[in-house]
């Protein structure tokens, strides 16, 4: 729930709540939306998805763990680096989530359109 509550906000789905129900709704009313805001909140379900089975994981059957706060960290710059691979247009919608994201436009290979 932490974890959740950390990351959801850096894609904009502070309406998706912290239950499975409340993502699933999320992932089918927006599974064919092509916005990178879209596909960036796609991301952030995936890869929160794999680093809390993962952690899940280490807790059962090894002793390393880590805290929240540290999981929500490698989410975070988990999908920073995807979101860095991106071909993105120099719009002011595309900027906003690089903005947020804390991307610089120089740092990636841009569309000029």
């Amino acid at each position: 729930m932490k974890v959740w509550d950390s990351v959801r906000k850096m894609a904009n789905m502070e309406s998706v709540n912290n239950t499975w129900s409340s993502v699933m709704q999320w992932m089918v009313q927006n599974a064919t939306a092509r916005t990178l805001d879209r596909i960036v909140g796609k991301i952030l379900i995936a890869a929160t998805t794999y680093y809390v089975w993962q952690e899940r994981n280490n807790r059962l059957f090894s002793s390393v763990q880590r805290t929240p706060d540290m999981l929500s960290q490698v989410i975070i710059s988990t999908v920073r680096l995807k979101i860095m691979g991106f071909k993105i247009g120099n719009d002011r919608k595309h900027r906003n989530v690089l903005e947020t994201w804390q991307i610089s436009m120089k740092n990636l290979d841009c569309d000029p359109g």
